[in-house]
């Protein structure tokens, strides 16, 4: 059974090789930022050896699983730089799309947060350090890094910067799908 009282949201750093995530509790209503709770964290890994594509797939049934298991009521995931590499463009593009359908097939709502606003959110300045992430981080939830990849602290930052974000409001309730047939 949820808690009315909180809503969860998990934040989802999205790699091809390392995908970081953060599951976090938010109050309902004004947001407190000591009664934010981190209910899970860590790093999702692929073999480098492994083709994209299998790389792809390992990844989509890990989020698969940990939306299951966790149950968020919004997955928010860092939109895409482009850069000037096409080939990596595409290839971030693949693994977003694995996620996003990971997440969708548990009906989960989906939302998106630029880098620029995670960090500015954060730690209040748009053009922050990994390292000044994890520090405010820190500071905002008592989170230690420990021997976790920053792609988990970043996932953590995403999740909460959207939580943030939505200020006083509720997230809208999830939609239902009836399955599909």
């Amino acid at each position: 059974m949820t808690n009315p009282d909180v809503f969860r949201i998990i934040g989802i750093d999205p790699g091809s090789r390392i995908t970081g995530f953060g599951v976090l509790e938010l109050p309902r209503g004004a947001i407190n930022l000591k009664r934010v709770q981190l209910v899970a964290v860590g790093v999702i890994r692929s073999k480098p050896t492994l083709p994209h594509s299998e790389r792809t797939g390992y990844l989509h049934e890990a989020i698969h699983q940990l939306t299951g298991q966790y149950k968020p009521e919004i997955a928010v995931i860092e939109r895409a730089f482009t850069g000037v590499n096409p080939h990596s463009a595409l290839r971030l593009g693949e693994t977003r799309g694995a996620v996003i359908a990971a997440v969708r097939r548990h009906g989960i709502q989906v939302a998106e947060i630029t880098p620029t606003e995670v960090k500015k959110t954060i730690t209040g300045q748009g053009h922050a350090t990994k390292e000044q992430i994890a520090a405010a981080l820190k500071y905002l939830l008592q989170f230690e890094l420990g021997d976790l990849p920053h792609d988990a602290s970043d996932a953590v930052a995403i999740g909460l910067s959207y939580g943030l974000s939505l200020g006083i409001r509720s997230p809208s309730p999830r939609p239902r799908h009836d399955a599909l047939g």
